[in-house]
C-alpha cells in the first residue's frame, strides 16, 4: 500500500460518502415509511369495495408492518441486533486489525475499517429489502416466501454486525486472524 491506490480510494470514499450517508438513508427509511403508511390506508378503504388482497388481508397488514419498521428504523435495527446477539452485539466505535500485519497495521486497519463499513452498509439494505420481501409473500407476489423474507433480515443483521460475527466465529473456531477491539475507530 504504498502510495495513492485502491485502498486509499476506498478509504476516501468510505469517509466521504457512506458515513454522511447513513443520515440519507435514516431520512429517506422515514419518507418510505411515510408513504407505506399512506399505501396501507388506501388499500384499507379499498378493501371494503374490493377485498383485501392477500389472505384475510395479511398484504394491507403487512404494508402497515414495513411502515412501522421504516418509521423507527435505527430502533429496529438496534432491538434486532440486541435480540440476536445481546448487549455488546455491536459497539459504534469497534474495529479489526490484522494479527500478522507487520510494520503497516495502521495501513491495513484503515484498509479494514472501509471494508467492513461497506458490508454494514450493505446489511442495511439486504435488512430493509427483506421487510419489502415479508410484504410481497402476505400479498403473493413476485414468487416471495416468508422464508426469503427472513434470509434478508437475519443476513442483514448479521452483516450490519460483522465484527460481532467475525470475533464468535474465530472464537468458536480457537483462530485470530483479526483481533476484534472495541472503541477501536469512530
Amino acid at each position: 500500500m504504498d502510495g495513492p491506490g485502491l485502498a486509499d480510494a476506498l478509504v476516501k470514499a468510505v469517509g466521504i460518502v457512506l458515513l454522511p450517508g447513513k443520515a440519507l438513508v435514516s431520512i429517506l427509511c422515514y419518507v418510505i415509511g411515510l408513504g407505506a403508511a399512506f399505501v396501507g390506508l388506501l388499500r384499507l378503504m379499498r378493501s371494503s369495495e374490493q377485498g383485501a388482497r392477500g389472505q384475510s388481508g395479511t398484504g394491507t397488514v403487512a404494508t402497515f408492518l414495513l411502515s412501522a419498521v421504516f418509521l423507527a428504523f435505527p430502533e429496529v435495527v438496534s432491538a434486532f441486533g440486541v435480540t440476536l446477539f445481546g448487549a455488546g452485539g455491536r459497539a459504534e466505535g469497534a474495529g479489526a486489525s490484522l494479527a500478522y500485519a507487520g510494520g503497516n497495521a495502521p495501513q491495513y486497519d484503515l484498509l479494514l475499517w472501509a471494508v467492513f463499513k461497506v458490508v454494514e452498509f450493505v446489511g442495511l439494505f439486504w435488512f430493509l429489502k427483506g421487510w419489502f420481501v415479508l410484504r410481497d409473500s402476505a400479498d403473493e407476489r413476485n414468487g416471495a416466501t416468508a422464508g426469503k423474507a427472513c434470509a434478508h433480515i437475519l443476513g442483514g443483521v448479521c452483516a450490519w454486525h460483522i465484527l460481532w460475527v467475525i470475533d464468535r466465529v474465530q472464537s468458536t473456531l480457537g483462530i485470530a486472524p483479526l483481533r476484534i477491539s472495541e472503541g477501536a475507530w469512530t
